[in-house]
């Protein structure tokens, strides 16, 4: 993790990867999520690092296995949130995981046609504007590309338009 931005600044390096389990032992820990099912501290400090050093070069990010393969609503939930925090993946350890990431990952068509209706409105606004009552600007319309990006990537293909780059009118 120390070395995760110098990693991330090479030209020969396309993504990173962090491992909780990995880490944990690394530390001398035993578990890498609370009792209750979380991630622990540490381990999400790491997990937002790796992220933040894939960003700053933009370069793929991968989230940590699932262990508890038989609870895929979990595993769901998870990747939907790293997903919405810009990881591109999560790696799986088990076949019975990879259609719930693939789903996770895909936005539902209701966020493909959000992103498409502020995308359009922002055709017609200069600068900052309020759309469906919320405040936009540059990092909102850019959250609405990302949408369209990750549609493109998976199953909705069709619903945003398949020679279309993100973001295009």
């Amino acid at each position: 993790m120390l070395g995760a931005t110098s990693l991330a600044a090479l030209d020969c390096v396309v993504a990173l990867m962090w491992g909780a389990e990995d880490l944990v032992a690394s530390l001398g820990g035993s578990s890498s999520r609370e009792d209750s099912g979380p991630y622990r501290g540490v381990a999400l400090h790491v997990r937002s690092s790796v992220l933040l050093a894939a960003g700053a070069y933009s370069k793929a990010v991968i989230d940590a296995v699932h262990l508890d393969i038989a609870y895929l609503e979990g595993l769901g939930a998870e990747a939907r949130d790293v997903a919405a925090l810009g990881f591109t993946a999560t790696a799986c350890i088990h076949p019975s995981q990879v259609a719930i990431v693939r789903e996770s990952y895909a936005p539902a068509v209701e966020q493909i046609a959000s992103a498409r209706a502020l995308l359009a409105a922002a055709e017609s606004q200069p600068g900052v504007f309020s759309f469906e009552g919320r405040m936009v600007d540059g990092p909102i319309l850019r959250h609405g590309e990302c949408v369209l990006a990750r549609a493109l990537k998976g199953r909705h293909r069709k619903a945003v338009g398949a020679n279309r780059r993100p973001g295009a009118a």
